[in-house]
């Protein structure tokens, strides 16, 4: 059991790892609006930049099955690469949301996965040992992220991406914020509504 202060409060340290954990997700959501939110799909095949392409057109013709005016629109990213800017509507009517979408093969040794699962093991090390194992036969590492995550239209744009990619790929969901590890994208998104509602009242309780 971890020690805690006498006045209940954290000891300095069981504050030490929780500040890296801050640190490390504050680092991946650098000059992301806030309030935002990052997840890492694991993905058994290997994806090249035109496989992107297809998914996209996947994922379209899953969405206009549930709704004729939706729309995914792809546009490659500069920098870094195999960077893209995906932008999502649910209906003709729903306001359009940008998220951006990394790939990465995880033999890259550059590859940032790496750092994803240590952050999970520091969260729960039994927990960051299953998602190792779980991780083992993935291929690709893709990084969907969010910013403006404050309101409901934007939140399910967010959650639909990342529903899609998961269920086309067959892929792990690892999302650091919301401490989730799944395939299940609605289990995920349970979590991840969680994640921002206890954010939103961490902000209230700092402000009093």
């Amino acid at each position: 059991m971890g020690q805690k202060g006498g006045n209940g409060s954290p000891s300095k340290a069981q504050e030490r790892p929780l500040q890296r954990r801050s640190a490390w997700l504050q680092l991946q959501l650098a000059g992301v609006e806030p309030p935002a939110r990052m997840v890492g799909l694991f993905a058994a095949r290997a994806l090249l930049p035109h496989d992107i392409e297809r998914l996209i057109e996947v994922c379209l013709r899953s969405m206009r099955e549930e709704d004729a005016g939706a729309s995914l629109l792809l546009a490659p990213l500069a920098e870094p690469p195999l960077t893209w800017k995906i932008t999502v509507a649910g209906s003709a009517a729903a306001a359009p949301h940008d998220c951006t979408v990394r790939v990465h093969a995880i033999g890259d040794p550059g590859s940032p996965h790496r750092g994803l699962l240590q952050h999970i093991a520091l969260l729960d090390e039994e927990m960051g040992r299953a998602t190792r194992e779980s991780v083992e036969p993935a291929e690709t590492y893709l990084v969907i992220t969010s910013g403006r995550l404050d309101e409901q239209g934007r939140i399910h744009a967010f959650q639909n991406l990342v529903a899609l990619f998961t269920t086309a790929l067959g892929a792990l969901i690892v999302d650091p914020a919301a401490a989730m590890v799944t395939m299940d994208p609605g289990e995920w998104a349970d979590a991840m509504e969680m994640s921002l509602e206890v954010e939103d009242g961490m902000k209230l309780l700092r402000k009093k």
